[in-house]
């Protein structure tokens, strides 16, 4: 099929009797065709080329609405999804704090039930300084106590596994001077005679003594002091 415009290489591709059929017009040639209104023509193409033109163009922005839309949602989703994964994992570290320090809560009751059944062998709380003694004492006592998934265990200094009654004649051993004098299981305190409560009176010991309980035990040696001056 002729075309109705040609180049001129496409002009000198062609053999004599279809040259015959074109006229030399502009940098080509066109068909020589009786009846053709060429500027009709023309314009006909042109209009069909914008028309396809103004085509590709709407289908083009579809095509590309549709991606960007696509694209959108998906990153809606995506941000719906993280934001839900976070709140997902928020909640559930905040379960498992809340968990934790339920834990530790019964632990330490735990602990601290223990610890006071063997200080309240120890130390008579309506005694003179009774309860200041009472809550050092049982603050020494927790170091030995831990609770584990086995339950509560009693370690010594070296972690050998203890009972209640050997860790209360260890705080009699080592804090003889809070524990009372009838309930203390080793001596040392100043002015004490085995025990570790006092029984000298202030007048009655000496520099060396009232230093000593004064260091160690300074609400009975402030008791004491205010006896001996306002007898």
């Amino acid at each position: 099929m002729l075309k109705f415009k040609i180049t001129k290489d496409e002009f000198a591709a062609l053999d004599e009797a279809q040259q015959a059929l074109y006229a030399e017009a502009g940098d080509g040639y066109q068909l020589q065709v009786d009846g053709i209104d060429d500027g009709a023509e023309l314009k006909e193409a042109l209009r069909k080329e914008r028309e396809e033109r103004a085509e590709a163009k709407r289908k083009l922005k579809e095509f590309e609405s549709d991606a960007e839309r696509k694209e959108r949602e998906r990153l809606e989703q995506r941000q719906e999804w993280e934001q839900l994964a976070k709140s997902e994992r928020e909640q559930r570290e905040q379960r498992d704090k809340e968990l934790a320090e339920l834990r530790d809560e019964v632990a330490n009751g735990k602990r601290t039930t223990t610890a006071e059944s063997v200080v309240a062998g120890l130390i008579d709380k309506e005694a003179t300084g009774g309860v200041q003694r009472y809550n050092l004492l049982r603050k020494e006592a927790m170091q030995h106590i831990a609770h584990t998934p086995d339950g509560i265990k009693i370690n010594g200094p070296d972690g050998e596994a203890w009972d209640a009654k050997r860790l209360g004649q260890y705080l009699s051993e080592t804090y003889p001077f809070l524990v009372d004098g009838s309930k203390a299981s080793g001596g040392g305190a100043p002015g004490s005679s085995g025990g570790g409560a006092v029984t000298k009176k202030f007048d009655q010991m000496d520099a060396g003594e009232l230093s000593a309980l004064r260091q160690q035990n300074p609400d009975v040696y402030q008791r004491l002091r205010d006896e001996y001056h306002n007898r």
